[in-house]
């Protein structure tokens, strides 16, 4: 039997360097294969100066390299590699793509466009869901979140925010946080999130990135569990309450996710009450599945938007992802 064709997407962060490799068998969805994560943490040196600076980069070049390389182990045909916030807002962002390109020799690293990147995100999250339901996504990254609303299989709207769980969290230096930097955190995203109107019907509420795909494991459930409001705000508390560590150790979790978590679930708090969802259940598939995806069906265009008439054009927004204010 032949083996079915096999892609790679890396998607470089604020917080992390993540690989994604899987089998595309035709007319079915990627089969994720292998996972690899980072904590190289861009966001900290755009939030600290503006720009990228050397060791950073260099941190940045060789894991990029090395998950590369891994890739091409496991056979892959091709490899997507596209860059978020970190890069999109750095100085030198441009810069660093192109030498984070040089080293890797595998193509261009594409700085995404919001749109491009919460499209993509979308793409992947609603995989498995039913052809033109409604349905809304938030992707909570580390500099940066998308809130995308939108029939599954179709163009999205949405609203990218510069808020994200490592510009969120890093305003904590204690541990746990004072009341004081809670306070501080809890206003830096009342002050960022835009007060969203409720959507119309109740969609199917789905959550990609790292806050929202631990937070389960946070609570002690299994990946990929619903969460409501209350589960969150359990989580918060506990946050409040107890040492980075002695959460980590408890529920297995890697110590530096705990900690974007932190910022994380205040930014999922405020969301899920503005748009007033019930719940929302945290997806496997994300911004990498939808670069896969693009990618076996475009090729080295997989980063440039569709034309509306491809993808059926969205019209007017919706009011409820336009805010309320500004």
């Amino acid at each position: 039997m032949t083996r079915a064709p096999r892609f790679a997407a890396i998607d470089v962060g604020s917080n992390t360097v993540h690989l994604l490799v899987a089998s595309c068998p035709p007319n079915r969805l990627p089969i994720p294969l292998l996972r690899r994560r980072e904590f190289v943490q861009l966001g900290q040196d755009v939030i600290a100066t503006g720009a990228i600076g050397s060791e950073r980069l260099a941190l940045a070049s060789r894991t990029l390299r090395h998950q590369v390389e891994e890739a091409r182990r496991a056979g892959v045909m091709a490899v997507a590699m596209g860059a978020t916030q970190a890069l999109r807002s750095a100085n030198n962002g441009p810069e660093v793509a192109a030498q984070l390109a040089e080293g890797a020799g595998a193509g261009p690293v594409r700085i995404l466009p919001p749109p491009v990147e919460a499209q993509l995100a979308f793409d992947g999250a609603t995989m498995t869901i039913s052809p033109g339901r409604g349905t809304v996504v938030l992707d909570i990254g580390g500099a940066s979140a998308q809130i995308a609303y939108g029939p599954a299989g179709g163009a999205c709207w949405d609203n990218s925010l510069p808020l994200g769980s490592g510009s969120v969290a890093q305003l904590a230096q204690s541990d746990p946080p004072t009341e004081e930097e809670w306070r501080e955190m809890h206003g830096r995203v009342g002050q960022l999130l835009p007060d969203l109107l409720p959507l119309p019907d109740q969609p199917v509420a789905l959550g990609t990135g790292g806050t929202i795909t631990n937070l389960p494991r946070l609570l002690g459930k299994r990946r990929g569990a619903a969460l409501r409001l209350r589960d969150v705000e359990r989580v918060i508390e506990s946050f409040r309450s107890h040492p980075l560590a002695d959460l980590a150790e408890r529920f297995g979790v890697d110590l530096e996710r705990v900690r974007l978590c932190r910022g994380g679930a205040l930014i999922l708090a405020q969301m899920m009450d503005l748009l007033r969802l019930s719940s929302i259940r945290s997806s496997e598939r994300g911004l990498r599945d939808g670069m896969i995806a693009a990618l076996v069906a475009r090729g080295e265009d997989w980063w440039r938007p569709l034309p509306a008439s491809d993808q059926g054009a969205p019209g007017e927004a919706p009011a409820e992802l336009v805010p309320v204010h500004g």
